[in-house]
């Protein structure tokens, strides 16, 4: 009952938040609640609705912690639990959090220290459960950080708990969390006095050695927020066993982990100039080799740039520019010749990037002029594509266009005999165009418009103007393009869209779709026109564009895409063209995944939904017989679409909103045709009976009987007595794949009575041989629902 009303305070913490939001009444509700535990009066719309007679702040918290008392103090562990968690956000509704001067009401301030003894006395208890425990800690730990002013006299006693806590197996977690809390208050002073700054920074340490994830990630966190509150104050021994500590979960392995201890370990080094060396000697190796990894992107690398730049910025001998940057340069050569390739080279190249951002001018000049050595001179593809690689980032943060060479030295290298060195030099094209808009664009425009009569020039020069767009409609981005330049990019995107080669549309199409980001109105009026072109290359285009058109950030593109998406992908749907269709079929999916609110509302997609089904169907037109001379083979080129078709409807079941649009016998109605379709329509078709049995049991069961025939034929095909070792894994995969689909309507309400199941689970799955496999299906089943159900596991390290 508790619950809702923390749940209801939940909203009112932070900046700003106050109690003068809710009525009286309201709050009258609530102490009925809390007194009398009745769940009737406990609802969360109570304080979160809204106003209804708002009365001063004083008077509502009057009210409500008298009667939150009792309920801390409660027998039944439920409801003590719950309350200490309303106890923790009145705390924060008292003083939100980021206002540590704020005054309390007065009316209330000599309310703060019955609730909080009666906090302090469950976190001293310790014949109590662990969810209480758990509460308990958390609820003390923010009420010290948000009002230890008032609770001075109590501050050393708890921490003293907490530090006990800390050093529990079972309650050690949480104690971890409520450290990290408390070090990030500006009002808790965790050293001098109190004495348990060193005591901690011990405790945590040794906390990342042991086997329990959860625990590793919140010491870093804490420890994070310790370094830098008291960095300075840290002893040598102290930060030297915490970054050999650190330095060991810097791996791929577990790319959060490490990107936890590199943050550590760079705020240490800001805070704590003198653990540089420490860090150099043993935290920049490993840095060096994560950075291979073809696993690291996003947030982990920005953590590692951030790492690298603090770390050079420090100025300790081991870890100077110079030496940074070869080593860097050194791990991406490495990478590309050992078949580690694109991806790592790239990072090596933002990371050196990062660096001379950082270093200023003159590092950045003597930098390029390395890298134009490298990229001119003859020899290493390796070297050269890294070279180009590391040009072309420097250049996305820097204007290179004082140094003559650098478009020279790209614009050669696009000219090259290896396939590598000119992907790269397009790229890096790209990048030095970023950097000078005025200088570059011209020119890199003004070359695609010559190469049009050479395809692979072409395609290239186009991915290095989709580098340009796409750095460009980043977020980070402060940069844009002027009306004349959006309205000369368009026509020279729409001019290639007819492109007869597929990659060269495929870029022009994301290109088109960056460029709405950049320019919504003229882009999407450009679209809608031209998705009535006579060229069927030229719809499928624009229609594609629109999955490029989407990203999850909100956008100001999404109101004018809304208005026009659903005719669009309806008129792409319903063209003769099979390409145009699987063009629609697939920025569908994409608009739901990303932005599903695009076209579950309104009735967009219901009108999408006959036109999505009827790429389902196998059609006999797209079967072409082709001759081989002794024997005939049979090409299906409609598979595609249909494997297009059935993904999107996968996509659907999962995205918010949409499963209202999707009627359960109509959709069982096309996923018996999946169920019996080439092997690789029917992988996705088993996932999603699965995800219909679960959303909608009971339609789902009225259903089962029209998939009983096409599951039976997979479960009974048989293989030739000639398959070799991978046509065995497939069929293997296959049957496995069908029967987590058998088992999922299994467990349907109400199957018994449907007599075909019941009779493919009597004549077919529940006989030999694949008895052993369905049970075994069932196993991998009930152990993933009792890992859901599980908590934390005991750390037994």
């Amino acid at each position: 009952d508790v619950r809702r009303v923390s749940e209801s305070l939940s909203p009112l913490r932070g900046e700003g938040a106050s109690f003068e939001a809710a009525g009286s009444a309201r709050v009258t509700l609530f102490v009925k609640g809390l007194d009398g535990r009745a769940p009737e009066h406990l609802t969360r719309a109570a304080l979160a609705a809204g106003p209804s007679g708002a009365s001063a702040p004083a008077a509502q918290l009057k009210a409500i912690m008298p009667a939150l008392l009792p309920c801390a103090s409660d027998r039944y562990y439920k409801v003590a639990a719950e309350a200490l968690r309303v106890a923790e956000v009145v705390m924060t509704v008292l003083r939100p959090v980021g206002q540590p001067a704020s005054p309390i009401p007065a009316d209330v301030a000599g309310a703060v220290p019955g609730l909080f003894a009666a906090m302090r006395s469950r976190l001293a208890a310790q014949d109590q459960d662990q969810e209480v425990k758990d509460a308990a800690i958390t609820g003390t730990a923010v009420a010290v950080a948000q009002l230890a002013d008032v609770l001075a006299a109590e501050v050393p006693g708890v921490l003293k708990m907490l530090l006990e806590r800390l050093r529990n197996e079972i309650t050690r977690l949480t104690a971890v969390r409520a450290f990290g809390t408390l070090a990030a208050s500006p009002a808790v002073e965790l050293g001098g006095a109190a004495g348990v700054l060193e005591a901690v920074l011990g405790d945590l340490t040794s906390f990342l050695r042991k086997a329990l994830r959860p625990l590793r990630a919140a010491s870093l966190g804490a420890l994070e927020a310790l370094a830098a509150r008291y960095g300075a104050s840290f002893d040598g021994g102290a930060c030297s066993a915490l970054v050999e500590e650190a330095t060991s979960l810097v791996a791929d392995t577990d790319l959060p982990l490490a990107s936890a201890a590199l943050r550590l370990m760079a705020t240490l080094v800001r805070t704590q100039p003198s653990a540089a060396a420490a860090v150099a000697a043993k935290a920049l190796p490993a840095a060096l080799g994560l950075v291979r990894s073809p696993l690291l992107q996003g947030g982990a690398l920005d953590t590692l740039r951030l790492f690298l730049t603090t770390l050079v910025s420090s100025g300790t001998p081991g870890a100077a520019y110079d030496v940074v940057v070869a080593q860097l340069l050194a791990v991406g050569v490495s990478a590309g010749k050992e078949g580690a390739g694109k991806a790592a080279q790239i990072s090596v190249a933002q990371c050196v990037a990062a660096l001379c951002s950082t270093a200023g001018g003159a590092a950045t000049a003597s930098t390029t002029s390395r890298l134009l050595g490298d990229v001119t001179a003859p020899g290493d593809v390796a070297v050269q594509r890294q070279a180009l690689f590391c040009l072309g980032e420097i250049g996305r943060l820097s204007d290179l266009s004082g140094n003559v060479q650098v478009e020279g030295a790209v614009s050669a290298s696009l000219q090259s005999d290896a396939e590598e060195i000119r992907g790269a030099a397009s790229l890096a094209l790209g990048g030095i165009t970023c950097g000078a808009l005025g200088k570059y664009l011209p020119s890199l425009l003004s070359s695609i418009s010559a190469a049009a009569p050479t395809p692979k020039r072409h395609y290239l020069l186009l991915t290095a103007l989709a580098e340009v767009l796409a750095t460009l409609s980043s977020p980070a981005s402060t940069k844009g393009l002027s009306d004349a330049e959006v309205s000369q990019v368009l026509s020279l995107l729409l001019a290639s869209a007819g492109s007869g080669e597929e990659e060269g549309r495929a870029v022009v199409a994301e290109c088109l779709g960056r460029l709405a980001l950049l320019a919504p109105a003229p882009v999407l009026a450009a679209v809608q026109q031209h998705a009535k072109a006579p060229e069927p290359n030229m719809r499928a285009v624009v229609v594609s564009a629109v999955k490029h058109m989407v990203v999850e950030r909100p956008h100001a593109v999404d109101g004018a895409l809304g208005a026009v998406v659903g005719p669009l992908l309806g008129a792409g749907m319903a063209d003769e063209d099979r390409h145009v269709r699987r063009a629609a079929v697939v920025s569908l999916s994409a608009v739901a995944h990303q932005k599903a609110g695009l076209v579950a509302g309104g009735g967009v997609l219901g009108g999408l939904m006959a036109g999505l089904y009827a790429q389902t169907a196998v059609r006999e037109d797209l079967i072409r017989t082709v001759d081989l001379g002794p024997f005939k083979h049979k090409i299906d080129d409609g598979l595609e679409l249909r494997k297009a078709a059935f993904e999107c409807l996968d996509i659907l079941l999962d995205a918010p909103g949409c499963r209202a649009s999707l009627d359960t016998p109509t959709f069982l109605q096309h996923l018996q045709s999946g169920l019996g379709d080439h092997p690789d329509v029917k992988a996705p078709c088993h996932l999603m009976v699965a995800k219909l049995a679960a959303a909608d049991p009971a339609g789902c069961a009225a259903g089962a009987e029209r998939l009983c025939e096409p599951l039976e034929k997979t479960l009974t095909a048989r293989l030739k007595s000639d398959a070799v070792k991978q046509e065995v894994d497939r069929h293997e995969d296959m049957l496995r794949s069908c029967l987590r689909a058998v088992d999922a309507l299994a467990q349907l309400p109400g199957i018994s009575a449907c007599a075909p199941f019941a009779s493919l689970m009597k004549r077919v799955v529940l006989v030999s041989p694949l008895k052993e496999r369905y049970l075994a299906v069932e196993r991998e089943r009930l152990e993933a629902e009792g890992a859901g159900a599980g908590g934390d596991a005991m750390d037994l390290s």
